[in-house]
């Protein structure tokens, strides 16, 4: 029997709440975030699309905007970050005139902050986007990388190696240094894009450090009820900001 859409949602959420309050998360380089919030800014987070676990349960309520995908999986992980308290625009980061990328522009410009999985929704694996850069480069913001690890951990054998930490373990979210974009010629906006990349592959291997986390591709499996779960799994998630704190952009 096929279970409707929003039962799914609802049950992805309530298991990723308990398994979230389960694990032990630092922090690092938070103050970047905090410095951002006490100006007012907001701030584009962005991250790999297999590193989402660890980023909607200390967000909940924070009212950042995410980007997902336009689909069925799309659909249920959209419900599942609104139960969160997080909002939701549906397109693809890879066109600059994308209705997903102009509805960030619209929640920028009402003061929020925004968040983009790079490689999302299908990859290639840690392969950067411009819709990034572009969104930068035009609301004149700074692009704050995000990484996840865990002490104890499965890998998926999906395209995004999507990281799953074992309940009760110890887990990090790091932040990167900002990346500012100037102007949004092609040139500028490849160099950026490149940039960010490298961040975020550089950053991802801090986190993986930190954790003692293996080499993607060769952690153990789950097992398949694990797996049916995972195909549920949001397809984005968001950066670390202070609750409810708004903040403002420069045109």
């Amino acid at each position: 029997m096929k279970i409707p859409g929003m039962a799914v949602s609802f049950i992805a959420w309530v298991v990723l709440s308990l398994w979230s309050r389960s694990l032990r998360v630092r922090f690092v380089n938070r103050d970047i975030v905090d410095r951002f919030a006490s100006q007012g800014r907001c701030v584009i987070y962005a991250f790999w699309h297999g590193s989402v676990f660890l980023l909607p349960y200390p967000n909940r309520d924070s009212g950042i905007v995410i980007m997902v995908s336009e689909s069925r999986d799309g659909e249920i992980a959209a419900a599942m970050l609104r139960h969160f308290g997080l909002e939701v625009v549906s397109g693809s980061s890879k066109r600059r005139g994308d209705r997903g990328l102009l509805g960030l522009v619209r929640a920028m410009q009402k003061g929020k902050s925004v968040a983009i999985t790079l490689d999302g929704p299908r990859g290639p694996l840690h392969e950067a986007k411009e819709g990034a850069i572009f969104l930068a480069a035009r609301m004149q913001a700074p692009i704050i990388p995000v990484a996840t690890g865990a002490k104890h951990c499965w890998i998926l054998q999906t395209w995004d190696k999507f990281l799953i930490p074992k309940p009760f373990t110890e887990g990090a979210v790091l932040y990167g240094e900002p990346i500012e974009v100037n102007g949004t010629s092609q040139e500028e906006i490849d160099l950026k894009r490149r940039e960010l990349e490298s961040s975020l592959l550089r950053l991802s291997g801090e986190a993986a450090a930190l954790m003692g986390t293996p080499k993607k591709g060769h952690a153990r499996t789950p097992g398949r009820k694990l797996l049916l779960f995972s195909r549920h799994r949001t397809r984005t998630a968001c950066g670390e900001m202070q609750h409810d704190r708004k903040c403002s952009s420069r045109h």
